[in-house]
């Protein structure tokens, strides 16, 4: 009955969250179903709920989002991203230039070769060819580019494009969050982080529009919604 009231409530571009834990996540999946319709499936989000305790089974520290949309067509969605972090989604950049700007080398080669694509390449007094059934990602004009940007390194027969990590160093946000333990002082038995609502609100909502939780608990999404200038 829940469902369907809010379902009758959320406007045509609207989104809806379900929060529930790994017991149950199938059998409101199969409600949400009914209710919204299986075409209006977004996502299964999994957040980290706690650090997990030892038992004689897996350990369960993930809760879920049920992500569905009021009319898949027509929602409103914002991605997000995260910033590259060392110790998480920037661990691949290991190398420093003189400058102490850390970057990756990136392969320049894509599968199949073509016409354009498979020319033999000058560096450093050095002969490069692209492998087999393979060809380089841009043109001899791009190829010049990177070697006059200083965009090129090389290790033994293999010529890499330098990537820095502060070209772009974000991340966008997939559906698996890493960073969002739970609230320490809970007031409630199942109180969600104010960073997973955040997201959602973020994801899905416009300043001025109207967020709703019937169920409230202890009014996380109210605070979150306030914060950030919707309607609640």
């Amino acid at each position: 009955d829940r469902l369907l009231l809010c379902r009758e409530l959320l406007s045509e571009s609207g989104s809806i969250f379900v929060q529930i834990n790994d017991e149950n996540l199938h059998l409101v999946r199969c409600l949400l179903d009914e209710v919204f319709g299986r075409e209006n499936f977004v996502a299964v989000v999994a957040f980290k709920k706690t650090g997990g305790f030892p038992s004689g089974l897996l350990a369960s520290v993930y809760d879920y989002l049920l992500w569905y949309a009021k009319d898949r067509s027509q929602i409103k969605c914002r991605p997000l991203y995260l910033l590259k972090t060392l110790a998480g989604t920037a661990e691949q950049y290991k190398h420093t230039d003189e400058e102490g700007r850390r970057f990756e080398p990136t392969s320049l080669y894509s599968e199949g070769a073509t016409a354009g694509g498979t020319f033999v390449f000058t560096y450093c007094d050095r002969t490069f060819r692209t492998p087999a059934s393979s060809h380089w990602k841009t043109s001899l004009e791009g190829m010049e580019r990177l070697k006059a940007a200083e965009r090129l390194w090389y290790s033994r027969n293999t010529l890499r494009y330098v990537r820095y990590l502060d070209d772009f160093p974000v991340v966008p946000l997939t559906n698996v969050w890493d960073d969002t333990m739970g609230e320490r002082d809970m007031l409630y038995a199942v109180q969600t982080n104010t960073k997973v609502v955040e997201r959602c609100i973020l994801m899905t909502t416009a300043p001025g529009d109207l967020v709703f939780d019937p169920t409230c608990g202890s009014g996380t999404t109210a605070y979150c919604a306030e914060k950030w200038g919707r309607r609640w």
